[in-house]
């Protein structure tokens, strides 16, 4: 059993693509560890096979230099604005070349974990004793568990969660209303135009809605340049609202209320798509739901309208089955741990992947975070005197790794960081370690063996099964 060898081990749970990264890092400095993914495949979300993947025709709203990994290129053939098949490919190509699949332990799902003294007791399905652990690594992701609003009244027609909408033959022919202006209610509502009878947008509030490319560039990549100059934030702030107007004018102009919030304060919608749809008639924006009535739907403004499908992309609740969520969120969805990755008490408790970015990609932020998390692993078992410089920093520190601004209040933002500022941080730190930040873990050895016995998976068999896209 895990833990009654003199070295210690740990626990990574989830192998999508925050995961990835993470298990990577670990391996790469040598500490042992022990993953365990519930699905027959990595990928989470984007895995085609998994029940909460993503919806078949997305694609990422960030561009490829935000959301590759940090040592590991996306193909240079790839649009800035990757596929589902093109994610996947990414991702299965990053595990091959690092020989991370027999470290992973599929079809094993954390069914609980609990503190027991100085260590994790985890309990995995098939076995009946749990497992005792050195230290947890909670990535099993935040985009899964749906929210959904409660309306008076009663609806007789079909009514989905974002999460559940699958393939384009759930949208056609039908009365579509989409409700939720973030990015995937806007993506979804841009490709419903081509499949459904008629498309609404209901949203509580207007946005911001941005487009993907300015001057040919990536909008993300033009915002994270921006973030490096010697500027102050509410100049910053002036000039992505000039921006605005020029490249996509007036809320008026696009028949649509002006948001009740300034630009950055809520969660940016990419919606270039959804932008041509709209200029062309082919989505109609409706204020939020008042109530339900059969097939009839009542807005807040005393319009109504006759639907078939209702569909929620109203965000996900983080939820981690397995353990005390309180670890990791607060009761308004916010997280008291460091850098929303170290457990400010605890040095042997971590999750990665726990942040929204608002102009790039978690994926690459997960790399960081597992930079860092096996820096002080590391540092620890090797450096006592840096280990401790970080225990206290972790503790009591609250970088100011957002954009600078009032966040509107709602769940949504939360987990909101700024994706520059973040990962400068974490460089920072990075670099306090010196050496550590690279350093191996004493006593290293082959974790690849150890992984195949575990899983009991041979590489060339599994590598048939996935079939991944040759780079």
């Amino acid at each position: 059993m895990a833990g009654e060898s003199s070295a210690k081990r740990y626990c990574l749970i989830g192998a999508g693509a925050c995961g990835l990264p993470i298990i990577k890092n670990f391996k790469e400095r040598g500490i042992p560890f022990d993953c365990f993914e519930s699905e027959a495949d990595i990928g989470g979300i984007w895995n085609p096979e998994s029940p909460h993947r993503v919806y078949e025709a997305i694609n990422l709203n960030t561009s490829k230099g935000l959301t590759r990994y940090t040592d590991f290129q996306i193909p240079a053939e790839y649009p800035q604005f990757m596929s589902r098949r093109q994610a996947v490919d990414y991702l299965h190509s990053y595990a091959r070349h690092f020989n991370l699949f027999d470290d992973i332990t599929f079809n094993t799902t954390v069914e609980k974990v609990e503190k027991a003294g100085d260590k994790w007791r985890v309990k995995v399905s098939g076995k009946k004793q749990p497992r005792l652990y050195d230290g947890l690594v909670v990535t099993s992701g935040h985009h899964w568990d749906p929210k959904t609003p409660d309306y008076p009244g009663k609806f007789t027609g079909e009514i989905l969660h974002s999460i559940d909408v699958k393939d384009r033959d759930q949208l056609r022919g039908k009365r579509v209303l989409i409700v939720g202006a973030g990015n995937t209610g806007c993506d979804l509502a841009a490709e419903a135009v081509f499949l459904s009878d008629t498309v609404l947008h209901s949203m509580r509030r207007s946005y911001f809605f941005l487009p993907k490319f300015i001057f040919g560039r990536p909008l993300d990549r033009m915002l994270d340049l921006t973030q490096r100059w010697p500027v102050p934030r509410k100049f910053l702030r002036w000039l992505y609202g000039l921006g605005f107007f020029v490249l996509v004018g007036t809320h008026k102009k696009l028949g649509l209320p002006e948001p009740d919030h300034k630009i950055l304060e809520s969660h940016p919608s990419s919606a270039a798509a959804w932008l041509v749809q709209l200029a062309q008639g082919r989505i109609a924006v409706k204020p939020d739901i008042k109530k339900l009535d059969g097939k009839k739907v009542i807005f807040t403004d005393g319009t109504e309208a006759e639907v078939d499908l209702i569909i929620h992309a109203t965000g996900f609740h983080a939820t981690f089955p397995f353990m005390d969520k309180a670890y990791f969120v607060e009761s308004d969805g916010s997280s008291p741990m460091f850098l929303n990755a170290f457990h400010r008490e605890l040095d042997n408790l971590f999750a990665g992947g726990l942040v929204q970015p608002a102009d790039g990609s978690f994926w690459q932020l997960a790399d960081y975070q597992g930079q860092l998390i096996a820096s002080f692993i590391v540092a620890q078992e090797l450096d006592p005197k840096k280990a401790a410089w970080f225990h206290n920093l972790k503790a009591n520190a609250r970088p100011a790794v957002d954009h600078g601004v009032t966040y509107v209040d709602s769940e949504r933002h939360k987990l909101e960081v700024q994706h520059y500022r973040y990962r400068t941080y974490i460089k920072k730190l990075l670099n306090k370690f010196g050496p550590l930040a690279v350093a191996k873990y004493p006593g290293h050895s082959a974790q690849t063996a150890a992984g195949r016995q575990r899983s009991g998976q041979g590489g060339d068999a599994l590598e048939n099964k996935l079939r991944p896209q040759a780079h």
